[in-house]
């Protein structure tokens, strides 16, 4: 039109309204693309007000808006049940009676329920530091390193004297790790089975102490009675050939009742001054093997079958000397078991195990099974079913794994093997 027709006027006319077509298709186009980008910058930020508009004349943009729309309404109803579900959990965890916080990596508390504030004096936004106040060590112990926790519990006295259980666990978001610490009270408990150990260690005590002072008392009124006589001492003249032999007798019993005595005093002393553990790396197998070439010398251990599953090099931080003391201990029980109960065949079988951070010796034996009514009893001090034993073996054990983190458990089924487990952590 231009160069042909030499319409200028009109081939103007046509270019401006080209243009002008050409600048709104952009125009139009950029305010969709910058709603869209807005929308999509609202769900990011959890804002779902932004609505599309509902009619804009072209139909496939429309079907666009609508698509979106009913997608804003997905994040808004999700966001609502979300909002919801997050009020019932606070709501229950506020309730809870154990206390319950999170901290991140710096430790600062990011969330914490009235319980757990009441127990530790820890507000939002405090420092684990402020935990101090318990105990030096507390802080330590939330903050520990390590992708998996070598502790999860322990417990913490307060001021107050409040024993304070401490459990850790741990989970990762895409931004940071997260430490959760549950906290309670368990001074109560603690202190009933304070009592109830105390009540049944009184009764193995008192019946222990009866069972040899009875027999001096009794003696030491006889022989009282052979040299007395309407409350005078007779005269030597008296005093015959019988009565000096009975007497003899007599003072004898007494000498080996009193040494009984003494010796149930001194292994009571033992159970009460465990010394402390000394932790260094330890071969495991190495323990072990020298542990059961000691337990060849117990008289009649060789007509035992011995099985070994003991895998070589599994190094362990513990206390070589005491560690060695529980396992000699369970030998000796194992093979008295088994040379006493008449066994045909009899068998024991030691196993080293690491499951994960913990490592677990077992040691079985095809002896008697161990009733029912005694499981519960055997680890308790000075209970025993032997004629001389003298019930501290598995208690003085027990004791010693407690105070290295560890501990011991007995499986005992009925036609199966009596297996004691020691477990370190």
């Amino acid at each position: 039109m231009y160069f042909e027709k030499h319409a200028y006027i009109l081939s103007i006319v046509v270019l401006l309204f080209l243009v002008l077509a050409i600048v709104n298709i952009i125009r139009y186009f950029n305010r969709i693309n910058s709603w869209i980008a807005y929308f999509l910058l609202g769900i990011e930020n959890e804002d779902t007000t932004l609505k599309p508009p509902s009619k804009t004349g072209n139909k496939a943009i429309d079907e666009v808006y609508k698509g979106m729309n009913s997608l804003n309404d997905i994040f808004r109803k999700t966001k609502i049940e979300i909002n919801a579900q997050e009020k019932y959990f606070r709501s229950v965890i506020n309730q809870s009676a154990t206390g319950l916080f999170s901290i991140n990596e710096k430790g600062r508390v990011i969330n914490i329920n009235p319980a757990a504030v009441k127990l530790t004096k820890l507000t939002d936004y405090h420092h684990v530091n402020v935990l101090k106040a318990i105990d030096k060590d507390l802080p330590t112990f939330i903050m520990q390193s390590g992708e998996n926790l070598k502790q999860q519990s322990a417990i913490f006295e307060n001021r107050y004297g409040q024993k304070l259980l401490f459990k850790l666990s741990e989970i990762k978001t895409q931004k940071e790790r997260i430490r959760l610490v549950a906290v309670s009270d368990i001074t109560k408990e603690l202190d009933t089975r304070e009592v109830d150990a105390w009540i049944k260690l009184a009764r193995t005590l008192s019946h222990e102490i009866m069972n040899n002072i009875a027999p001096i008392t009794t003696l030491s009124q006889v022989i009282l009675g052979y040299f007395t006589k309407n409350n005078k001492t007779i005269t030597v003249g008296k005093v015959g050939d019988k009565t000096i032999t009975n007497t003899v007798k007599g003072l004898k019993v007494i000498e080996e009742q009193s040494l009984g005595l003494m010796n149930f005093v001194e292994n009571y002393r033992k159970f009460t001054k465990l010394p402390e553990p000394q932790f260094k790396e330890v071969d495991l197998s190495v323990l072990i093997e020298n542990n059961l070439m000691a337990a060849a010398t117990f008289p009649g251990f060789n007509i035992i079958k011995t099985e070994k599953f003991i895998p070589e090099n599994l190094l362990f931080f513990t206390d070589e000397k005491l560690l060695s003391q529980v396992i000699i201990n369970l030998l000796k029980n194992a093979s008295e078991a088994l040379l006493s109960g008449n066994i045909t065949d009899p068998k024991l079988t030691v196993k080293l195990l690491k499951t994960g951070d913990s490592v677990q010796i077992e040691i079985a034996n095809n002896g008697q099974e161990i009733p029912l009514e005694m499981r519960e009893q055997i680890f308790i001090p000075f209970y025993t079913t032997k004629k001389d034993g003298s019930g501290i073996g598995l208690s003085l054990s027990k004791q010693i794994m407690l105070i290295m983190d560890g501990d011991i458990v007995l499986r005992s089924e009925k036609n199966k093997w009596t297996t004691f487990v020691i477990v370190l952590n």
